[in-house]
C-alpha cells in the first residue's frame, strides 16, 4: 500500500480535497539540520521553517500562515573529533561531572577525508591555437584515505581568445632630457575589435610595438635603451622577469636600430632579472554538498581552505576567494493537493475519526483519505 501512495502523490494533483481548509491542509514543519557551515571543523548547522502538506509533502512557502512560522534552530557541530586543551578535565572527570558532546552528525556527504582543488590556472593559448590549463589535487588528510576512483581531473583542454585583438597605441610623451639621456613614452595596450582592453599576453608579443623612445637632439649617437619591464613569470614566489634592450640612435630626428657593438656589449643593461610575487597562498576547494531543499530554491555549501605548501594559512586574497555557498535551484515544489484516490492507513481508527469530525485535520485527512472522502454527488 505504502508503494501505491507514493506513486500516487507524483501523479498529477486535481483539486483540492472538499471540507478542508487552508490551515489544516497545509503547516510549517522544521527541516533536518542543513549542512555544518565548516565541513570537517567546528561550525554552525541550522534548521529551516518548510511548508508541507497533509501528507508531508513539500510545497512553497505561500501555502503556509507567514504569521505562524517557527524561527530557525542552530547549534554547534563537528567534523572532527577535537583535542581536549582544558587543565581541568581531570577534576571534571574525578568530579563525574557528565561530559557535553563534542560531535554531532550533520547531513554534509563531505566530511572526512576529501579531495580539494585549486582553481584552474590561466590558458597560454594564442589566438586561434589550442593549449591546456591545470590545477592542483589534493586530499584532505593523508593521499591514501581519499578515494582514487572519485580523484578530480587536474587538466582540462582550452583555448585561445579570438584573432581579433590588436596593439594600439596613445600619443608619445614629451622628451625627458637630453640626447642619450632623453626619453619619450606612450602606453601600448592590447584591444579587441570592440574596443575592449584584454591582458598582453592576448595579443602576439612578437609584434609589440616600443612603449620607449630616445629623443634630445635631431640627431644622436647609438646607445642602449631599455623597455619597461615585462611580468614576472610567476604569480607566486620567485621567478623572472625580462625586458627588451635596443641599442638605438636618433638620425634626422627619426629612432633607428643599430647592431650591439656600436653601444658597447660591456655597458648593455641586463635583459633578465629576479622578481619575487607574493608568497604562494593558493585556494582549495572540497566538492559541493547536497542541495538543503528537495524541491524549489535551496543551498548548497563547500569547504573554501587557504593552503601554504601543505598548511592552512591565512595570506590568500580575499579578493578571488571562491565562493563557499551557493543557491542551487531544483523542480518548482508541488501546488495542489495530491490525487483523492487512496487507501485508509492500516491501524488507524478512521470510523471514531470520521464520528468525531476529525477528517479537517492533517493528520486524518492523510491516514483516513478513503473514509474522509465526501460522497460523490
Amino acid at each position: 500500500m505504502a508503494g501505491n501512495r507514493t506513486h500516487k502523490a507524483r501523479t498529477r494533483p486535481k483539486a483540492r480535497k472538499q471540507g478542508v481548509s487552508p490551515a489544516d491542509m497545509y503547516r510549517w514543519k522544521l527541516s533536518s539540520h542543513e549542512p555544518c557551515s565548516a565541513t570537517c571543523t567546528t561550525g554552525v548547522m541550522s534548521t529551516y521553517a518548510m511548508c508541507v502538506r497533509y501528507d508531508g509533502i513539500e510545497v512553497d512557502d505561500s501555502y503556509c500562515d507567514a504569521l505562524t512560522r517557527p524561527e530557525p534552530v542552530q547549534e554547534f557541530c563537528a567534523g572532527r573529533e577535537c583535542q581536549p586543551s582544558s587543565v581541568y578535565s581531570d577534576l571534571c572527570e574525578a568530579a563525574e561531572a557528565v561530559r557535553p558532546e563534542e560531535r554531532k552528525t550533520c547531513r554534509n556527504p563531505v566530511c572526512g577525508p576529501q579531495w580539494e582543488m585549486s582553481e584552474w590556472s590561466e590558458c597560454t593559448a594564442k589566438c586561434g591555437e589550442r593549449s591546456v590549463v591545470t590545477r592542483d589535487i589534493r586530499c584532505s588528510e593523508d593521499e591514501k584515505l581519499c578515494d582514487p576512483n572519485t580523484r578530480p581531473v587536474g587538466a582540462k583542454d582550452c583555448a585561445g581568445p579570438p584573432c581579433d585583438r590588436q596593439w594600439t597605441v596613445s600619443d608619445w610623451g614629451p622628451c625627458s632630457g637630453s640626447c642619450g639621456q632623453g626619453r619619450m613614452i606612450r602606453h601600448v595596450y592590447c584591444k579587441t575589435s570592440d574596443g575592449r582592453v584584454v591582458p598582453e599576453s592576448q595579443c602576439q608579443v612578437e609584434t609589440k610595438p616600443l612603449a620607449i623612445h630616445p629623443c634630445g637632439d635631431k640627431n644622436c649617437p647609438a646607445h642602449w635603451l631599455a623597455q619597461d619591464w615585462e611580468r614576472c613569470n610567476t604569480t607566486c614566489g620567485r621567478g623572472v622577469k625580462k625586458r627588451l634592450v635596443l641599442c638605438m640612435e636618433l638620425a634626422n630626428g627619426k629612432p633607428q636600430t643599430r647592431s650591439g657593438p656600436e653601444c658597447g656589449l660591456a655597458k648593455k643593461p641586463p635583459e633578465e632579472s629576479t622578481c619575487f610575487e607574493r608568497p604562494c597562498f593558493k585556494w582549495y576547494t572540497s566538492p559541493w554538498s547536497e542541495c538543503t531543499k528537495t524541491c524549489g530554491a535551496g543551498v548548497r555549501m563547500r569547504d573554501v581552505k587557504c593552503y601554504q605548501g601543505t598548511d592552512i594559512v591565512r595570506g590568500c586574497d580575499p579578493l578571488v576567494k571562491p565562493v563557499g555557498r551557493q543557491a542551487c535551484d531544483l523542480q518548482p515544489c508541488p501546488t495542489e493537493p495530491p490525487d483523492d484516490s487512496c487507501q485508509d492507513q492500516p491501524g488507524t481508527n478512521c470510523a471514531l475519526a470520521i464520528k468525531v469530525n476529525l477528517c479537517g485535520h492533517w493528520y486524518y485527512s492523510k491516514a483516513c483519505c478513503r473514509s474522509c472522502r465526501p460522497p460523490h454527488s
